[in-house]
């Protein structure tokens, strides 16, 4: 058959239209479940699954593949292949193909096919072929080998999560079933044999009892441990614990090793659009400017591999115990672009630190197997073929920081996150306040200018701030520090006296000089380690919620708070009446009727599908918040606390804390502004001072305090989203998954991860099949394209949902299909008149001009133009709910009991003016067009937000609209391609009419300017402007609240027993104050810092009392294993 249209390069000409139509018919044989199929256009080269309608958009914009000439993924046969078993290797001989020629099996080539530079001859690679070339059974179907039927059965028990005993049934029945003869598998544990052959496989290297050292290298062949004699084994050959190594080597090579991850891996250099100031990226972020900079050797090749290194404890038998804490490091390329960092496949586990005990200091003894390989990329590199380029290069790759909550930062940094100076980035030069049994880190006002008059006022603590900023340490400082810490032998053996040494003065905060030092890049990096802003906003929402509602265990307005001002002699209006024994009501806290409120208010929320989880199931009994996880704390304290005091609280007071929550949300936004972010910088030092005015001393925990250097490490770092823990932790949540036998959780994950290493790679050239990288998402949209698009009105993808029902459109005709036009100005008529000309006139005028062009010049008039002008049909389809961009938007009717998916905004003209329009969608409507085509259309209400008008207004930041105001009612109609989301909360302060608007940022959309068509995956980008979205400057206001105000006077005291005040050991107004020296406090919390190998469960994350986890538990080995991640 001729297939020279192929290359035809008129692609709007009849000719070719006519031809990709057959081609589709072909296609249409071959879709899978979700009515999607290979795209051969020279974009997606057979490698992206994509429905009819897209895959026709696709050959008519850019092109068929040149040499696509027989159709062997859409069902031909290719007779000129060769001799029959070829056909055996099905698309899993291009997998192979691609996974040998990087040494990805260390084994050897035997095929032809294979190119001479190849690996030589293996006999493991032999039997991979082998059995790629032997049918399942004899007379069996051709492209139908033993090996992918193994590998596709395996896949399906991993992505169904089928247990193994389901698994072996499935293999007896299929024994049955097959002829005699086959050669399936007879058991889970022979398939999985198979696959191990392709895998890559992991080291198992054993380590001494009290974590001193492994037995590995040098010491591999050591019966006793080199440091503290202790024998390796338990008994007859069964090591005391073993860690699992994950070499990176071979799945860095393998990155490369298929097309469809190699051009990616370059996307950093080539794809992105690289705008000054504007920080999209981690490229964009001075940290990776600087080390470019400093080596070129290294940044020369856009393929050299940047990785972030991220670990963190969790237990792996899922509750929420710490009597078991596994660490497993994760390896994080940052070569790809924005939507591929965050997905879970390129992820890399590198260790699998056993437990039961949490490695604490000696977490270096674990990574010494990872530091060895990184060195060696980093000196010396390793061979490497690219599949893009189809040739060899030298592949070199760095770490270039790290990624971990707070209590892990002090095992990867060496710097101890605990006492007076916890803070690693102030140093020496934290600012630190001893109170009652804890340490608090105010002081805030050094940050200020020397000039600026917060500094001279006493009544933040008492005294006049004239210490300077703290430091900015450069590497040399810290190098000289390092070198002064005493060595120290590393485990927890009784005979090692360095587990509980004390530091001395000079050491500081030092437990030990990191072994990530020993990377030659590692010193000269801008930002070594992360602060995880994931961790730091979960603990400052409950520092704030458990003090606005007084929850126990949460809130930082304690009698010993309340003690600490009498102390220090100032805020006396707040301090405890000794002998009444009563607390003033402060004005930063709720009432019990206010408490009703806010909960009432959380439970009547409604946030869109896929925002986020409902937090109202978090309301307690008796009114309190409990239970969040760490998406909730991220909702709440960026979304819903603000609008939900707006109502309570002083204005001061309510002002502030809104300005706080204000700073998280643009500080998590996806494109950062680097004028913005120094603004940010010196906006959260007054948010801080203004807070210091406000809530007592305990409220200021480490944690508090870490916002100050947020905004910096975002200038250094770029966009959080890469940079903190939701990803990791995610991660941690599938290993979990992966324990079947609680007795070996370590062997569990280990193997499991190897087998689910191995499927993800093969998936990507299985066809035919649901794969993780097809399995179309909850809120997938379908194409509807029935013809062949060419205007982008016709080119929305979107999928009905509910039920749908047909409907005139009578007068409305009009109204969908009309559009401005100047013709009419010509004409004379003014601006009040043009509205209702051009409903008139322009569906006549513009049909009878593309009528008479079609009929002078046939070839100019697509056929897309002449369905818009004949307009559309009489009658449409009337939806429920539809899906759009991967968003999910109702009519105000079918809105859910529990969801909100009916706020929209659009941006227009008013009065000539760009202008944001907010309302509600009250229809979802399919108009039909001639030839197929179809537009999905809103009809909406509009609420009016005239500028300077009673109906709308802005406090603090935030907009409130008039719900009962209606505008532009005779034009209610828009694209659904035009509409952004939006939802309402209510407005408390203001009465049922009034709501606040809350933007929404989804979390698979990325702002992502395009450099090609190539470059991104159009699912993945938001293509409308995004200008609209950016959040409004965050400029603190100065006023600050005074003393007096800090008290309620309408709220009677609250009264404590006598009993109560004894049992905390306050003392009474007439007993003597404790006050402890300063040396005694640091003996002492020397001590408590060096006891933590002494904890019987082996975990010491207790000690970080004011700290929580992201399952609000307080310590870190709990993993948060929501999947309802960061919007």
């Amino acid at each position: 058959m001729d297939r020279s249209w192929i290359s035809n390069p008129n692609r709007i000409s009849a000719e070719y239209v006519a031809d990709v139509e057959q081609f589709l018919e072909v296609a249409r044989e071959t879709v899978d479940a979700t009515g999607c199929t290979l795209c051969p256009c020279k974009n997606c080269i057979n490698r992206v699954k994509r429905h009819i309608g897209e895959i026709r958009r696709h050959l008519l914009h850019q092109g068929f593949l040149s040499t696509y000439t027989v159709w062997v993924e859409h069902g031909e046969v290719d007779h000129s292949s060769g001799p029959a078993h070829e056909s055996f290797g099905d698309e899993m001989r291009e997998a192979f193909h691609d996974a040998t020629r990087d040494h990805y099996f260390d084994i050897g080539s035997t095929s032809d096919m294979l190119s001479p530079e190849q690996p030589a001859d293996s006999e493991r690679y032999d039997k991979l072929f082998e059995q790629l070339k032997t049918p399942l059974y004899d007379g069996c179907n051709d492209t139908i080998s033993a090996l992918t039927f193994v590998v596709k059965l395996m896949h399906l028990k991993v992505l169904n999560k089928w247990t193994d005993r389901s698994f072996d049934m499935l293999i007896k029945l299929l024994q049955e079933v097959l002829p005699p003869g086959n050669r399936c598998p007879d058991s889970y544990y022979s398939t999985r044999k198979m696959l191990c052959d392709v895998g890559l496989g992991y080291e198992q290297i054993d380590v001494c009892k009290y974590d001193c050292s492994l037995f590995y290298g040098e010491y591999s062949t050591d019966q006793d441990c080199h440091v503290c004699g202790t024998s390796q084994y338990i008994r007859k050959k069964i090591p005391h614990k073993r860690l699992r190594y994950f070499p990176i080597t071979p799945r860095l090579k393998r990155l490369y090793s298929s097309k469809s991850t190699a051009t990616l891996m370059r996307w950093h250099k080539e794809g992105r659009v690289v705008e000054p100031g504007v920080l999209r990226h981690p490229a964009d972020g001075e940290a990776w400017q600087n080390f470019d900079s400093l080596n070129e050797h290294f940044a020369s090749d856009p393929r050299s591999i940047r990785l972030g290194l991220a670990s963190d404890g969790f237990n792996p038998f899922g509750n929420m115990s710490t009597t078991y804490s596994m660490w497993p490091v994760v390896l994080i390329p940052y070569n790809l672009p924005p939507w591929k960092i965050a997905a879970k496949t390129n992820y890399l586990l590198s260790l699998l630190i056993p437990g039961p005990k949490s490695p604490t200091k000696d977490f270096d003894v674990f990574l010494r197997p990872l530091i060895d390989e990184l060195k060696v990329l980093w000196n010396v590199g390793t061979d490497c073929f690219d599949a893009h380029e189809g040739k060899s290069f030298k592949l070199f790759a760095s770490v270039i920081w790290t990624v971990s909550d707070f209590p892990a930062y002090a095992y990867l940094s060496g710097w101890s996150t605990q006492g007076k100076l916890a803070c690693p980035v102030c140093l020496e030069d934290t600012r630190h306040m001893s109170i009652r049994g804890k340490q608090c880190y105010m002081g805030h006002r050094c940050f200020l200018e020397a000039e600026h008059p917060w500094r001279n006022r006493k009544d933040f603590d008492g005294t006049v701030e004239v210490r300077p900023p703290p430091r900015r340490f450069e590497s040399s400082h810290i190098l000289a520090q390092l070198d002064a810490i005493s060595p120290r032998q590393p485990g927890k053996a009784p005979s090692n006296s360095s587990r509980k040494r004390k530091r001395l003065s000079s050491e500081l905060n030092w437990l030990k000089k990191s072994i990530l030092f020993e990377l030659p890049y590692w010193s000269s990096l801008k930002l070594r380690h992360n602060l995880d802003v994931m961790h730091i906003e979960k603990n400052v929402c409950d520092n704030i919620v458990g003090t606005l509602m007084d929850i126990e265990g949460k809130t930082k307005d304690t009698l010993k708070a309340r003690m600490d001002l009498k102390d220090l002699d100032y805020r006396h209006e707040l301090h405890l009446d000794l002998d009444g024994k009563t607390k003033p009501f402060a004005s930063y806290t709720f009432t019990k009727e206010e408490c009703r409120g806010f909960c009432e208010y959380i439970k009547a929320v409604k946030l869109p599908d896929g925002f986020g989880s409902n937090i109202g199931h978090c309301v307690t009994e008796n009114y309190k918040l409990s239970g969040m996880k760490t998406h909730d704390s991220h909702i709440l304290l960026q979304k819903l606390l603000p609008a939900g005091i707006i109502s309570f609280l002083t204005e001061p007071v309510r002002e502030t804390l809104i300005e706080f929550c204000q700073f998280f949300e643009k500080l998590c936004a996806r494109t950062l502004i680097v004028d913005e972010l120094r603004e940010m910088q010196r906006s959260i030092i007054l948010i801080l001072c203004k807070l210091e005015k406000i809530y007592p001393l305990a409220f200021f925990t480490i944690m508090v305090h870490l916002c100050v250097h947020l905004p910096e490490q975002a200038i250094l770092g770029g966009p959080v989203q890469y940079r903190w823990m939701y990803g990791t932790e995610r991660c941690m949540g599938t290993y979990k998954g992966f324990v079947r036998n609680t007795a070996r959780p370590d062997g569990s994950i280990a193997e499991a991860y190897v087998i689910d290493e191995v499927l993800t790679f093969l998936s990507r050239y299985m066809r035919n099949i649901e794969t993780k990288f097809n399995l179309a998402e909850r809120n997938w949209d379908n194409s509807t394209l029935y013809t062949v698009p060419v205007l982008d009105v016709f080119s929305a993808q979107f999928r009905s949902l509910g039920a749908n029902e047909l409907k005139e459109l009578g007068d409305q005709r009009k109204k969908v299909h009309c559009e401005h036009t100047s013709n009419l100005f010509a004409a004379g008529y003014s601006i009040n008149e043009l509205h209702v000309a051009q409903e008139e006139q322009f569906l006549g005028w513009f049909h009878d001009k593309v009528t008479l062009q079609k009929q002078a010049n046939p070839s100019t008039v697509t056929e897309d133009l002449y369905s818009l002008a004949v307009g559309p049909e009489e009658r449409y389809v009337s939806q429920e709910a539809c899906v759009v961009n991967g968003i999910r938007f109702r009519s105000t009717v079918h809105d859910g009991l529990r969801t909100q998916c009916s706020g929209i905004s659009n941006l227009a003209q008013h009065d000539g003016i760009d202008h944001m329009f907010y309302g509600v969608i009250l229809e979802v409507m399919e108009v039909v067009y001639i030839r197929g085509r179809k537009v999905l259309v809103f009809r909406c209400q509009w609420f009016k937000s005239m500028p300077n008008s009673n109906s709308i207004f802005e406090q603090y930041n935030m907009t409130s609209i008039n719900i009962k105001s209606s505008w532009y009612e005779d034009q209610s109609y828009i694209l659904a391609t035009q509409a952004r989301q939006v939802f309402y909360l209510p407005n408390l302060q203001r009465g049922d009419s009034w709501k606040i608007i809350q933007k929404v940022s989804h979390r698979h959309l990325y702002d992502i300017p395009v450099s090609t068509v190539d470059d991104i995956d159009e699912n993945t980008v938001d293509d409308n402007d995004d200008d609209d979205e950016l959040l409004p400057p965050l400029r603190p206001n100065t006023t600050l609240v005074e003393p007096s105000s800090l008290v309620r006077h309408d709220i009677a005291p609250i009264h404590f027993p006598e009993q109560f005040f004894v049992e905390l050991n306050i003392p009474g107004p007439n007993l003597p104050r404790n006050d402890h020296s300063f040396e005694e406090e640091e003996e002492e919390e020397e001590e408590e810092e060096d006891d933590d190998d002494d904890d019987e469960d082996g975990v010491d994350e207790g000690q970080w009392d004011d700290y929580t986890d992201s399952d609000g538990n307080e310590n870190e080995d709990s993993v948060h294993t929501d999947d309802d991640d960061i919007s």
